[in-house]
């Protein structure tokens, strides 16, 4: 994969758990999305895990952001969880 998408626990030991690391992953692009450029431009950025919300998103796509980029895979939600949430419900696919 690609460094600028890597999850904080892969830079630093180099293990990864492949749902958190989807999780990651997903809030990285969803950043992308909202905000038009990616959170982090080098792998210390990812570590330090700081990132810069606009007020213009809404609170709910602010948390679901933060949650996906938790700096400790445990506290990332489950892909079911991001399925069922309430912010995500919202969005009609097609």
């Amino acid at each position: 994969g690609t460094l600028c998408y890597s999850p904080p626990e892969w830079i630093h030991q180099h293990r990864y758990h492949g749902e958190a690391a989807t999780v990651w992953s997903l809030g990285l692009l969803l950043y992308h999305l909202v905000m038009g450029k990616h959170p982090f431009r080098r792998g210390q950025e990812i570590i330090w895990g700081r990132i810069l919300l606009a007020q213009r998103l809404s609170q709910w796509c602010q948390d679901i952001i933060k949650r996906c980029l938790s700096m400790q895979p445990l506290d990332r939600p489950s892909l079911e969880d991001l399925f069922n949430d309430p912010w995500l419900q919202g969005v009609h696919l097609p």
